[in-house]
């Protein structure tokens, strides 16, 4: 199994981007392109990472609230164990067994992130937590978010939005307990790797109202375009790369910044 992981506190330049790949996934780090102009802990709150193996590749974004402490925890728990076990060796995972192991898997993450961030600085820390897991031995992509970072699939029919609206918006870090709590602010889907070509997480600097982009739909439609043109073992980093990039010259357009995190999925040939 290979890893990695970008943390918000290792990439603090205005402007930079920090991307690291395997062939059919990458992740991108940004601290923005413009200065944050909201109320913020530290310069960069945000963290991805990515687990691959022969059985699948797993990707994940977080952006944190009141400090990166949260958000880092998050991604390395995921990594650290279920990542691993579903890339590697998934055994009776399926649709139908997706949300309860993704619960159990979110409710752990909450569970150490609260007690993790202790009497540390960063104490009120809570982050989002979006991840995709392509099973290519099963034909499936399956994800689960919590909070407002987005998860986008590309097809033959264009972009789209996976979108199962919960109950309520909450995130990793608040007083849930147990996977059923959770399961009230959490999106879960399931749906066949057949068809199509690319799954992009990505946190809100990209789409933030005022600091990102207009139509977030079209920049993943940019990007996926300039990634067709590479290639078939750089189109995920150039995907990550680009949709950070346009990021950035959102935050400079409009004068107003905020950290990006973006983590891509090639699926296709």
């Amino acid at each position: 199994m290979r890893t990695a992981l970008l943390r918000g506190r290792e990439h603090v330049e205005l402007g930079a981007v920090a991307a690291v790949a395997e062939v059919g996934v990458a992740i991108a780090l940004s601290r923005g392109g413009a200065p944050k102009r909201y109320p913020h802990s530290d310069p960069n709150e945000d963290a991805a990472g990515f687990a691959t193996a022969d059985a699948g590749v797993c990707a994940a974004v977080a952006d944190g609230h009141g400090g990166s402490e949260a958000a880092e925890i998050a991604v390395l728990h995921l990594l650290a164990d279920p990542a691993a076990q579903w890339t590697a060796a998934p055994g009776r995972l399926d649709a139908a067994s997706w949300p309860r192991q993704a619960l159990a898997v979110l409710s752990d993450a909450n569970r150490d992130l609260r007690r993790e961030r202790g009497s540390r600085p960063g104490h009120a820390a809570r982050t989002t937590l979006g991840f995709a897991l392509a099973l290519h031995s099963r034909g499936l992509l399956l994800s689960a978010a919590v909070g407002d970072s987005h998860l986008f699939v590309v097809d033959s029919v264009g972009v789209r939005e996976v979108r199962a609206a919960p109950a309520e918006v909450g995130f990793l870090g608040d007083a849930y307990e147990g996977p059923e709590a959770l399961a009230a602010i959490t999106r879960l889907d399931a749906e066949p790797l057949a068809g199509l070509r690319a799954a992009v997480l990505v946190t809100d600097g990209l789409s933030e109202r005022g600091i990102g982009v207009v139509s977030p739909t079209a920049a993943i439609g940019e990007a996926v375009r300039l990634a067709e043109r590479e290639r078939h073992e750089l189109r995920a980093l150039v995907l990550a790369r680009a949709l950070a990039e346009t990021a950035l010259e959102a935050h400079r357009r409009n004068r107003a910044g905020d950290n990006v995190a973006v983590a891509a999925l090639w699926l296709s040939d």
